[in-house]
C-alpha cells in the first residue's frame, strides 16, 4: 500500500512526516511519493539526500510557483487537485494520503493493517480527528484490531437534499434547516464519510470524489459526489488516532484572508525552511511533541518576521478550530 504526501513549501515539516513513516510503520512495503507543488529545489534536494528511496513528483504548477517563492513573490492561487488525483491513481489499489503537516506518533503493524484494508475492501479510513468526536461516527458495524467499520450518522444521504441544505439553499431548505437543527454540527457529521487527507482511500472512492476538480478544492461538492455512491462505499476510522497534525504553520495565505492577520506566510516559511536546511534544530525528529514556540521565536529573532505577529495568528487559528470542537493540547 503506497503512501502519498502532499507537499508545498514546508520542507521543515515534510522531513518529520517521512521520518515518522520509516520510524513507526513496521514492515512497510510500498512507495513513498511526495506530490510537491512548489517547494524550492534546494530543499527538495536535501529531502532526497535524507531519504533516497522517496520519490518526488512535481505538479504542473511547480516550476512557476517555486520560482515565485524563491523570489519572495506570492504564487498564483491554483490548487493541483487533478494532479493529486492522477498521481494516486497510478499506484496501489488502496493508499494512504497525508499532508506535510501530518506525522505518525506511534508504531503500527503496517503489514497486518494493510491485509485488513484489502480483505475488507475499505474505501476510506480516517486516522485523525483532532480529538473531535463529531468528526467520526459512533455507529460501529464491525471492529478489527486496527480500525472500526462505521455507518455515517448524517441527516440525509440524498445528494440533492444535501446540496439544497448545505450548498445552494434551494427552496430555502438551508434557511429552514437552520431553524430546525444545529446546521454546523450536522454538516460536521458529513466528515464521517469524507476527508481531504489523513488516512486510507480506495482508488474508486478518490477518483469519484475528485472527478473534474481541476484547480480548486470544493469540499461540499466533493461530499455531494460521495453521497451519489454512498451505499457502495465502506467507511471507517482507526480505533484511536494514529496520526498527528499541527496548526502552527500554514502553506498559503487562505487563513490570512479569512482572519485579516498580517503574518507574511511565505517569508515565515522561508526563515523556517532555512533554519531546517542549515540544521538549526533536531525538533523535527520529535514525534511526540509539537515543534516548540521557542524554536519559532529563535528563527524569527534575526528576521523581519515578528514573533508576536505569529503568536497572534496562531491564537486566531487555534480559536477557530476549538470553536469546531478540536483540541490540540
Amino acid at each position: 500500500m503506497d503512501i502519498y504526501i502532499k507537499s508545498y513549501n514546508r520542507a521543515y515539516l515534510l522531513h518529520r512526516t517521512i521520518a515518522s513513516i520509516y520510524h513507526y510503520l513496521n514492515d512497510f512495503e510500498g512507495r513513498i511519493v511526495v506530490l510537491d507543488d512548489g517547494t524550492p529545489e534546494k530543499y527538495l534536494d536535501k529531502i532526497s539526500e535524507l531519504f533516497p528511496d522517496v520519490q518526488v513528483v512535481k505538479s504542473p504548477y511547480y516550476k512557476q510557483k517555486s520560482k515565485d517563492i524563491s523570489l519572495n513573490k506570492v504564487p498564483e492561487k491554483v490548487i493541483p487537485a487533478n494532479f493529486w488525483r492522477d498521481e494516486v491513481l497510478k499506484g496501489s489499489e488502496y493508499f494512504i494520503l497525508l499532508e506535510d503537516d501530518m506525522w505518525f506518533p506511534q508504531p503500527i503493524n503496517y503489514k497486518d493493517f494493510t491485509k485488513d484494508v484489502y480483505e475488507l475492501k475499505m474505501d476510506m479510513i480516517k486516522f485523525l480527528w483532532m480529538k473531535n468526536s463529531k468528526l467520526i461516527s459512533d455507529k460501529i458495524i464491525h471492529k478489527t484490531e486496527y480500525f472500526n467499520i462505521v455507518q455515517p450518522k448524517v441527516i440525509t444521504k440524498n445528494p440533492f437534499l444535501f446540496d439544497a441544505i448545505f450548498r445552494t439553499n434551494k427552496f430555502k431548505l438551508g434557511s429552514l434547516a437552520m431553524c430546525l437543527f444545529n446546521h454546523k454540527l450536522e454538516l460536521l457529521k458529513y466528515y464521517h464519510l469524507y476527508m481531504v487527507a489523513g488516512g486510507v482511500f480506495s482508488k474508486r472512492y478518490y477518483e469519484n470524489t475528485w472527478e473534474n476538480s481541476q484547480d480548486k478544492v470544493d469540499e461540499l461538492a466533493n461530499i455531494s459526489k460521495v453521497l451519489n455512491k454512498v451505499n457502495d462505499y465502506k467507511f471507517g476510522n482507526t480505533n484511536n488516532e494514529i496520526l498527528k497534525t499541527t496548526i502552527k504553520f500554514t502553506a498559503s495565505e487562505i487563513q490570512k484572508e479569512k482572519l485579516g492577520n498580517s503574518l507574511d506566510v511565505f517569508k515565515f516559511n522561508y526563515i523556517l525552511n532555512e533554519a531546517w536546511y542549515n540544521n538549526q534544530s533536531v525538533e523535527f525528529l520529535d514525534f511526540t511533541n509539537e515543534i516548540s514556540d521557542e524554536w519559532i521565536k529563535n528563527c524569527c529573532t534575526k528576521s523581519d518576521v515578528k514573533f508576536e505577529v505569529w503568536q497572534n495568528w496562531y491564537a486566531d487559528i487555534k480559536k477557530n478550530y476549538e470553536f469546531l470542537g478540536c483540541n490540540f493540547d
